[in-house]
């Protein structure tokens, strides 16, 4: 990867234009903090000049056959209204290409896209059972039967015939496997969140509690039609139990027994933010409401937003996490309101958060001193590598329907390795202008260079394909538990940690909740210019582990999880694993590797069900 980063700037080059470099390479107690422990950490400093690797995106909603406007319907009055426009990712037939299903709020059918696999795609809705006319709004995509079929979340506001926004109308299509969907929402318990009024947001899957069966969580803003003060909110947060019968139990209430008070959420996410197994539950939330709930293996979560550090965005709106600086630890940024001329008091506009992990639950708040904080009014985030070098871009799209907003450009802060990020969209042909809302990550022709997707709320959706022709080598790799029931489906809450030319860097499966959206799938890495990755090791939930060594470049490839009882993840079941087993004899205080029946409990039972996969 030598010669693939962006160029680091010194402190003898610094100038008014570059500010916000200058001000982070002054800290030099911040920088401090941020090398120490890393993994990489050479690559962190900034003696190390290279060029910059361009990024070049091409808008291609033509050639791809992509079409959509976005409109909402009058029926979602005041701030509710401008604040729509998900959308979701997903191979759903199985093809080996990834699909987009887009909500439209109210005034046009939703749509469905399947991909051809020439680089077009071509609307299937009606076909599919998903061409309604509703108040869609956020999505989430996972396998919530494991079937092997992608399935879809839709939160909505309801049918909109009435003129009010009636609760209970968000939707779960299942995926029957023959290209068509069946809404099972209400059979499932998913279909109603606030209790009052149609008040659902952002949505994410992610497996909590480890049984292989992927839960829900959904973010609710208001609990009520109008804004009148900043009460009398988070009735509209809740987490549902997979129970693995196609039925979700709402626990919101023992699992998450206090932070949710007053807490104005548009998107959640779990991801394993300490790495011990176990996703935590991180909301981007209105008016300083932010939460971050460490997960306490016994299913149930604790607040720690304020002994975290995080939490002092003034207004979260979405989010991303990914390991920014490559030292095995995973960030979050959280996008907000950044202007100097607003009426409201300045801690509400003081733009997008950058919480690095400092190990332990505990976060540094950076975004400013690195450049990355000045987003205008922010919506939707994606942590991705654009030009292959091995660092995460962060890219932001943002909007809001009055003057000072209205056409501020989108933003990738380009990822130069040493917590420096210069901004590039305009350059690199990211030339979203607008009301952007929802935004996501696509390698719509698996040959990984990601490509961007965006919606605009009122407005046309957006595909920015990435031509970048001086991209780095890459891996792209699909995660497959299809022969494990207590892995969830697609490697949910799976660290990916690959190691090339001397570099070490990881990748978290959670879907990348965005802003009302989620993203592909498959796992993406960068590796500039190393040609041979010299092992991959995946640490699967529960304590499974797969190693790979000696992988080829420029490829995708399968990586198939653990069967049941293969503990050492060597491939069979033998005498090592039985081994294994007999070492965890006895009670399991949370979740073991050798609960084969995830009973709690290592006894004959789970002896019985390895000596039935021996060999």
């Amino acid at each position: 990867m030598g010669s693939r980063p962006f160029s680091a700037r010194s402190w003898e080059s610094c100038n008014m234009s570059h500010f916000a470099v200058c001000a982070f390479l002054a800290k030099k107690q911040v920088l401090s903090i941020m090398v120490a422990g890393s993994a990489t950490a050479g690559l962190l400093t900034t003696a190390e000049a290279n060029d910059l690797t361009p990024i070049e995106l091409v808008f291609a909603n033509s050639s791809a056959n992509i079409s959509n406007t976005h409109s909402v319907n009058a029926s979602i009055t005041g701030q509710r209204g401008w604040m729509t426009g998900g959308f979701g990712v997903g191979d759903f037939n199985n093809s080996g290409y990834p699909d987009i299903f887009i909500c439209n709020t109210g005034n046009a059918p939703d749509r469905l896209f399947i991909n051809q696999g020439d680089g077009t795609f071509e609307d299937e809705a009606e076909s599919w059972g998903v061409a309604v006319t509703h108040g869609s709004n956020g999505v989430a995509v996972g396998d919530i039967n494991s079937n092997g079929y992608l399935d879809i979340y839709v939160t909505s506001f309801g049918p909109l015939d009435s003129g009010v926004l009636p609760p209970g109308h968000n939707r779960l299509y299942r995926n029957n496997g023959d290209e068509t969907f069946t809404n099972i929402a209400t059979e499932a318990g998913v279909n109603q969140t606030a209790p009052d009024v149609g008040d659902a947001w952002g949505a994410a899957f992610g497996d909590y509690n480890l049984n292989g069966h992927l839960d829900l969580f959904v973010a609710g803003w208001k609990d009520a039609p109008d804004l009148p003060g900043l009460g009398n909110t988070g009735k509209g947060n809740r987490l549902f139990r997979n129970n693995g019968d196609e039925t979700f139990t709402d626990v919101t209430e023992t699992a998450i027994p206090n932070g949710l008070e007053g807490v104005w959420g548009f998107q959640p996410a779990f991801a394993d933010m300490n790495g011990n197994g176990f996703p935590d539950l991180l909301i981007s939330a209105d008016f300083k409401t932010s939460r971050y709930f460490i997960n306490n293996g016994d299913g149930t979560f604790t607040n720690y937003t304020s002994k975290s550090g995080t939490g002092i965005d003034s207004n979260g709106m979405g989010q991303t996490i990914g390991d920014l600086n490559n030292n095995g630890l995973l960030d979050w940024y959280v996008t907000s309101i950044y202007t100097n001329n607003f009426t409201q008091p300045e801690p509400y506009v003081n733009g997008n958060a950058l919480y690095m992990n400092q190990g332990g639950h505990l976060y540094d708040e950076i975004a400013e001193d690195v450049g990355v904080h000045l987003g205008h009014w922010g919506w939707g985030a994606n942590a991705v590598d654009l030009n292959n070098n091995g660092w995460l871009d962060l890219v932001e799209v943002n909007g809001r329907p009055a003057s000072q907003w209205l056409n501020q450009p989108g933003k990738i802060f380009a990822n130069s390795g040493d917590l420096v990020f210069t901004e590039v969209a305009q350059q690199s042909g990211f030339t979203h202008i607008g009301e952007g809302r929802a935004s996501a990550v696509i390698d719509t022709e698996r040959n990984g260079r990601p490509d961007l997707l965006v919606s605009k709320f009122n407005g046309e959706f957006e595909y920015y394909r990435n031509d970048s022709p001086q991209a780095g080598n890459y891996l792209l790799i699909d995660l497959d538990t299809s022969n494990n029931p207590l892995l969830a489906p697609n490697g949910f809450n799976a660290r990916i940690v690959l190691t090339a030319d001397g570099q070490t860097i990881q990748r978290y499966q959670n879907g990348s909740p965005s802003y009302l959206a989620t993203s592909d799938l498959i796992v993406h890495f960068g590796l500039g210019d190393a040609e041979i990755i010299d092992e991959i090791k995946i640490h699967w939930p529960r304590g499974y582990k797969t190693t790979l060594t000696d992988v080829e470049v420029n490829q995708r490839i399968t990586i198939q999880g653990p069967a049941l009882a293969d503990l050492t993840g060597s491939g069979q079941v033998n005498v090592f694993d039985l081994l294994a087993l007999l070492e965890q004899w006895g009670n399991c205080p949370t979740v073991c590797l050798a609960d084969l029946n995830n009973d709690g409990v290592i006894n004959v039972f789970d002896l019985l069900l390895l000596l039935e996969n021996w060999g």
